[in-house]
Formats: C-alpha cells, structure tokens, sequence
C-alpha cells in the first residue's frame, strides 16, 4: 500500500509539473503577442506623429499631417484626414501680425488697418528657399498721370512717378541679402522666391485707405529645404522660376491693356531646362516699354530726350558708356542673352546687349553694328536663344521722362515713323503704349 501511495504522489507532482510548464507556455506566448500588438502600435503612431507629410486639405488648401492634438495646439485648421486615417491634414492660415513656422501656410486678406504685416519663420535650421504664390493679390495700383484708358496730358513733374507704387504697397524682408522689389496692383497668379533667413522674413501691406481701392489677397507660403532634389529648386539670383516646356510671362501689375508697369524693378526670371530640350523661344502677347531713337547709340545731334519723349527706354543701363543715358533715365528694357530671330541665326543686339524695348518685340539689322532700325516692320518677331541657364532680366527704371515734341498720338504715326512716344500725352491705340510693360508667350524646343 505504502509502494502505491509513493507512486500515485509521483504521477500528480509529474502533472503538476506538465501543467506548470504549459501555463508558463501560454503565459510566454500572451505576453510575446502583446508585446507585438503594443509594437504595431508604437510604430504606426511614430510614423503619424513624426512624419509630418505634406497632405491636401478637403479645402483645396495644402497642409501638413499631424496628430488632431497637434494641429489644434498648433492653432491649426483640421481639413480632412491623412496617415492612414491615425491623422489630420493640418491647415494653417493667419492674418495680421501672424507668425508661422510651418511648411506651408496661407496669408489672407485684412484691411481693418493701414498696416498688414506676416512673420514668416524656418521650419528648421535647413531651409533655404520660400516661395511666394499669389493665388489672389490685388491693391491699389502705380500711379499713372490720372489714368491710362484715356488721353490723360501730364506735367513733367509727373513722369518720375509714373509706375511708382504711391497708395499701397507690399514688401518683403531678406536680412543679409537683397530683397524683391516693391509691387503693388494686380498680381494674382504671380510667384516670388526669396531666401528663408534665421531672423525670419516679414511680409508687409501698407495702405492708404483713404484711396478706394480693391483690395484682396490670398498668399501661399511654401518652404524649401536645402537638402531637397535641386530640380525643384530655383538658381541663384532668380526672383521667379518656371518649370515645363511652355507658359506664359508678364511683369508684375500686368492684368490687360490699360496696365502700367511699375517703376523701380530690377530682378530675373529663370527657366528649368528640361530633358531633350536645348532652346527658349518667345513670342510677344503685349509690349510696350517706351521707345528708342531710330538708331541705337543715336547719330543724331538733337537730344534723347526730344527724340523719345519717354526717354527712359532706350536700351541702355545708367553705366553705359553712352552719353545720356545716365542722366536721361533710358533704363527700361528686357534683356535675353545671346537672342536672335527664329531659326536661331544673326545675333543681334540692342544698345548694348541683347535688350528689348520701345513698343515692338523685335528689331533687325540694316547694316553694321551699332546701327539698327527700329519701326513696326521689324515687330513681331519671335525671339529665340539657346545660352544657359535660360533666364530674362527685368530693369524698369525709377520713373518716366516726359517730352513735349515730335509725339504721333496715333496708331498709323507711330507705325510709319516710330521715332517718338507719349510725350505729354499716353496713347490710346491698345497694347504697345509705352508705359505697358510685358505679356510673353515662352516655349523650349527640341535639341536637334
């Protein structure tokens, strides 16, 4: 009996110990699939918190993919969800004397006083480039001697300010590098690159509100780190930058026909070269930058001033070696590099580079160089180049200078002599008056 007794106690310590070692068994094998479920977990919300990726709101506006906890301590707009439905598109907008950090955010419109200013600040130590893109940008426009859809006679105390930005004006901040010219009047559709800086960029309207005016805005506002693929971002020295195989450009404050250019505007637009693309080619939409004598540098004894009536176009910069032109304020023109008739042949040039200006894209050689006529007949042309980077200068001078003799107020005059402009009085005959500006059509061509 004692034998049994011994057996029966080995058998139930043997189970017990089975049973103890397949509890501890479930026991692992619980905590193993916990610890890969809490894993799961981890990851996915490191992913949603930390990534931090660009989204599309459910508004149309651009955002960056938060937690909900995040946006809202962010003073951000929850528009739609991202990150596999664990986030929010996080929408940032701000007015007046808002401050972001953001990747992307929105400026809008605020006219409750005289003053609007946007404090624009790197979203880490790497940025290197903001971008600028005016979805909606309209405020007073340049003065324009009381108007431009009508006959307007002005005094010579007016043409210095003609295109100058009197009422309103937007600006923006670059410490340690220069910064974008001073534009006002109908931008919408218009970018600007400027360089991110560490004491944060300031974007600021100013209003004279006692002057009716429209007034309403709308700015995107995209950071671009340094360390991003170069294709996406734009060469030194470039206000704007344009990507693809053809578009169109115009000079800030072009809307239509009665537009004037501004005054005091010197910056570049520049071009992504594109693959198994070797040229730029453009054509003229609307042109009409004042005019030029009938030869550049001119032989003729009377002065520029009497020749051009807005003198301020003719080609030439305020160092040129060229008497007058320092002192005539000849300084508005666009200028292409190495540009030449399509089919790409017989460079030529205008005062002294490739420069264009007076009111007719395009201008031939009637003998040799400097002597070049100017006249409708040689308008139209389309302009081609093959030189890189591929980039147009912009340079508008500070003002006008009026003239008072030899003005054709008519189509038909300034077609047939072309040797003088407005004068005291703007033209009336549409898209080529002097004060205008530019409308181009631009397209890359095929290397051959």
């Amino acid at each position: 009996m004692l034998q049994v007794l011994k057996y029966l106690k080995m058998k139930n310590f043997t189970i017990n110990i089975i049973i103890s070692i397949i509890l501890i068994n479930i026991t692992a094998q619980e905590e193993d699939l916990e610890r890969e479920r809490v894993g799961k977990f981890l990851n996915l919300f490191s992913v949603v918190r930390f990534t931090n990726a660009p989204c599309l709101g459910n508004t149309g506006r651009n955002g960056t993919c938060y937690t909900e906890k995040q946006c809202r301590d962010k003073d951000g707009v929850v528009s739609g969800g991202c990150g596999g439905g664990f986030g929010v598109c996080c929408v940032f907008v701000i007015g007046c004397g808002g401050t972001s950090n953001e990747n992307t955010t929105y400026m809008t419109t605020d006219v409750s006083s005289s003053e609007c200013s946007y404090t624009i600040c790197k979203v880490n130590p790497t940025v290197s480039t903001i971008r600028l893109d005016f979805s909606t940008f309209e405020i007073a426009p340049p003065f324009s001697c009381g108007g431009s859809t009508e006959p307007v006679v002005c005094t010579a105390a007016d043409g210095p300010r003609v295109g100058d930005c009197i009422s309103d004006t937007f600006t923006v901040t670059t410490p340690g590098s220069p910064a974008p010219p001073t534009i006002c009047g109908y931008n919408t559709g218009q970018h600007m690159y400027i360089d991110g800086n560490d004491l944060c960029n300031k974007l600021t309207f100013f209003f004279d509100l006692a002057v009716p005016a429209s007034r309403q805005w709308e700015i995107k506002v995209t950071q671009y780190d340094s360390s991003d693929d170069s294709r996406y971002l734009p060469p030194p020295d470039c206000l704007q930058w344009h990507t693809g195989t053809l578009g169109e450009i115009k000079n800030f404050n072009f809307k239509d026909v009665n537009s004037v250019h501004l005054s005091s505007q010197r910056y570049s637009i520049c071009w992504r070269r594109e693959r198994n693309k070797c040229g730029m080619c453009y054509s003229v939409g609307y042109f009409g930058m004042s005019n030029i004598p009938s030869q550049v540098p001119s032989p003729s004894t009377n002065s520029w001033t009497t020749k051009a009536g807005f003198t301020d176009s003719i080609c030439c910069d305020e160092d040129t070696p060229h008497s007058n032109c320092r002192t005539s304020g000849a300084n508005d023109y666009i200028e292409i590099d190495n540009a030449s008739d399509r089919p790409v042949s017989s460079p030529f040039q205008v005062g002294e580079g490739n420069r264009f200006c007076g009111r007719w894209f395009g201008i031939s050689p009637t003998g040799l160089a400097p002597g070049y006529t100017y006249s409708a007949g040689n308008a139209a042309r389309t302009i081609c180049t093959s030189t890189l980077p591929f980039r147009l200068r912009v340079r508008f001078s500070d003002g006008e200078l009026l003239g008072s003799t030899g003005c054709s107020t008519t189509r038909a005059g300034a077609g047939s002599a072309d040797t003088s402009d407005e004068c005291a009085t703007f033209r009336t005959y549409g898209n080529r008056r002097g004060t205008l500006g530019f409308m181009l059509k631009w397209w890359q061509t095929n290397c051959l």
